[in-house]
């Protein structure tokens, strides 16, 4: 039997840029909120539901949160009770979920 032995010049490399582009970071927030108000969100939020339904949009801090959303998308809301501590995350759906 015949063996070859491949040297280092024999390893085809392919050509790709230096600089790659850096990977996009979401937005994250977290807003504290009275203990009446995180039960709203108890069973989250759909997707086309108005704000007005879990919010009061009279109230400063609860229209802070509209706000916020509305101008990033793509962000990440966490929601803190101000009584217990705990968290509740709201993000954006995928479209195909």
């Amino acid at each position: 039997m015949k063996t070859e032995n491949m040297g280092v010049g024999a390893i085809a490399v392919s050509d790709r840029p230096l600089k790659m582009k850096p990977l996009k970071r979401k937005k994250i927030k977290e807003f504290m909120i009275s203990d009446e108000t995180f039960q709203r969100f108890n069973t989250g939020r759909t997707k086309f539901e108005r704000w007005s339904k879990y919010l009061n949009l009279t109230d400063e801090t609860e229209k802070s949160i509209y706000d916020y959303f509305r101008k990033n998308r793509e962000s990440t809301i966490y929601l803190r009770n101000e009584k217990t501590g705990a968290i509740r995350a709201i993000r954006p759906r995928a479209t195909n979920e």
